[in-house]
């Protein structure tokens, strides 16, 4: 039983710096004038303190589903595949599997073999029939990505079935050989992918089917999340015992402890990190104290440098749920993806969105920068928009003064710009109302069908390198009653069937004029979600961080295992 003490932030950020500025010195190996003098050597061990805004939506494999969830999991569940830890295209490795699969020349059946001797962080070994096991877990749960696993030959059967023990028809393993077959309906062009995904991650048979972010499971990972309080801070402690395990590709990770507070407030995390009270925090700078961030710390501020920004494979847009009015008229759908103001919103960054009207981000096979730009049917993004226009198109809906919810969650930049976006509903002719909800519950609400969100703020950041991954957001499919990621509940024959049909097609790059047609007719022709922009994110350190070592991934961020402390002497 673990005990809670309530203490104020402001006494417990100076408790846990203090705690740190001693970590520090014992981290350096010795004490006395020459350890406190500091040598600004790598050092290997110590504690780090993070930052993020909100707990994230969960903290057990088969359900997170958000960058914050997935930025710290990532070193503690790893699946069969994985990516490699470094900088650039996201390369696909063998994980816990011993290879990459071997696919059938149907593209139907996926063979692999685990690694020999894995064992899980709390000494048990890892069993091929765990695989089957861990995707029961993601399918039971209803978890947000369940609809990735489903093309696998009794997915569908056993979520209907709604029974936990049930076996899944198409996952064949053999503990003593240590092979996994997978059988699929029909080929999936990203399916290594869907393996590589967190939801992959390995867990015991005897993990239970609940979530267990209180509590999170054992994991294969280099390290393993040792403490979990919900709103409060949860911690993962390096796997001493990891590197014997010989998973090639993932690092061991130098910093012993990664402590992760809740902190709500963005600006208090900023200037935490400014003022070295906190090593790292996963939200970008808060805007209005980022001038001061790039005054001091930026690439052109003083040395050593603590603060870059990166760009992110993501699409910032606002759903528009089509299944309830007035978002279920086209017209009205048009009206307004023609009256937002792109340029306005991504202000609202501090030039950290560049506006666009693409659903597919840069980079991503099928992305038309033409489209995203100056041929965009709702005008330049880079321009204020036609606001006469999104009335007309109102006005011939019928839907002038229609009651609309604009949904969105605390915090900066979202707040603002949820009401910004409130604000031109408004002028464009909508009678609005605006509901913020916390952080921490906001994707779980407008994931929830029986909440029945209008509209509101949402963004994705690339799982995987394949439209696949953007696309299931507006496939029929997809949509389920709770951990619904189609807020929209997009469901048009049209696009469904382009899906399936490019979801056969193992050379995405020979298919990438066809994903860049589906997303004109997503966006231009129907109007189904309102994109304004592609992100880029920050990594911003303490004195203490060595900024030169970290690798900021195209999927997972900013790798935790690249983090090492340097003896400031503090």
């Amino acid at each position: 039983m673990r005990l809670r003490i309530s203490i104020s932030h402001s006494l417990r950020r100076r408790q846990l710096a203090a705690a740190l500025a001693a970590a520090s010195v014992l981290a350096s190996g010795g004490c006395g004038a020459a350890a406190l003098e500091g040598s600004g050597k790598l050092i290997e061990g110590g504690t780090m303190t993070l930052g993020v805004s909100s707990q994230p939506d969960f903290l057990d494999p088969a359900l997170s589903y958000t960058a914050s969830g997935w930025e710290a999991m990532w070193i503690v569940y790893t699946p069969l595949l994985t990516y490699a830890h470094v900088e650039g295209p996201a390369k696909l490795i063998p994980g816990l599997a011993d290879a990459l699969p071997r696919i059938s020349t149907d593209g139907r059946t996926y063979a692999l073999r685990l690694r020999r001797g894995l064992t899980y962080s709390d000494g048990q070994p890892v069993r091929a029939s765990d695989f089957e096991h861990s995707v029961a877990r993601v399918l039971y749960l209803g978890s947000g990505g369940a609809p990735f696993f489903e093309p696998i030959e009794g997915a569908i059967a056993y979520e209907k079935a709604g029974r936990a023990d049930d076996d899944i028809s198409g996952i064949e393993t053999d503990d003593q050989k240590r092979t996994i077959t997978i059988h699929l309906t029909g080929p999936d062009a990203s399916f290594s992918d869907v393996l590589a995904m967190n939801f992959g991650g390995l867990v015991p048979r005897s993990t239970p089917f609940e979530n267990l972010t209180k509590d999170p499971p054992p994991g294969v990972g280099p390290y393993v999340i040792t403490e979990s309080i919900p709103n409060r801070d949860f911690v993962l402690e390096r796997r001493r015992d990891f590197p014997g395990l010989g998973i090639d590709g993932v690092p061991a990770g130098h910093v012993d402890t990664l402590r992760t507070l809740i902190i709500k407030s963005q600006a208090q995390q900023t200037q935490d990190v400014l003022n070295n009270e906190l090593d790292y925090m996963h939200d970008p700078p808060d805007t209005d104290l980022k001038p001061t961030v790039l005054a001091q710390v930026g690439p052109e501020g003083s040395e050593p440098q603590r603060y870059e920004s990166q760009p992110a494979t993501s699409t910032y847009f606002f759903f528009l749920n089509t299944a309830v009015a007035p978002f279920d008229d086209p017209l009205v759908r048009q009206a307004v993806n023609v009256g937002v103001d792109r340029a306005a919103l991504a202000r609202l960054f501090a030039s950290e969105l560049t506006p666009g009207c693409s659903f597919l981000p840069p980079g991503f096979p099928g992305y038309d920068k033409g489209f995203d730009t100056t041929e965009c049917p709702f005008g330049d993004p880079r321009e204020a928009p036609d606001i006469e226009r999104a009335q007309a198109l109102l006005s011939e809906a019928g839907a002038v003064g229609a009651a609309v919810t604009v949904w969105g969650y605390s915090g900066s930049p979202t707040s603002r710009v949820t009401e910004a976006y409130a604000d031109q509903l408004s002028e464009i002719g909508f009678d609005v109302d605006l509901k913020i909800l916390d952080t921490g519950v906001y994707y779980q609400a407008i994931a929830d069908q029986s909440e029945y969100p209008q509209t509101g703020f949402t963004n994705w950041f690339a799982d995987f390198p394949h439209p696949l991954n953007f696309y299931f957001l507006v496939d029929g499919d997809s949509i389920q009653p709770q951990n619904n990621q189609n807020t929209g509940n997009v469901n048009d024959p049209r696009i469904n069937s382009e899906i399936a049909s490019l979801r056969l097609q193992p050379d995405v790059a020979a298919v990438a004029n066809r994903w860049a047609a589906l997303d004109r007719y997503l966006v231009g022709e129907c109007s189904y979600i309102v994109p304004y922009g592609h992100r880029t994110l920050a990594t911003f350190v303490s004195e203490r961080v060595d900024f030169d070592s970290i690798v900021f991934h195209p999927l997972f961020l900013n790798d935790y295992t690249s983090f090492q402390l340097k003896d400031l002497g503090w």
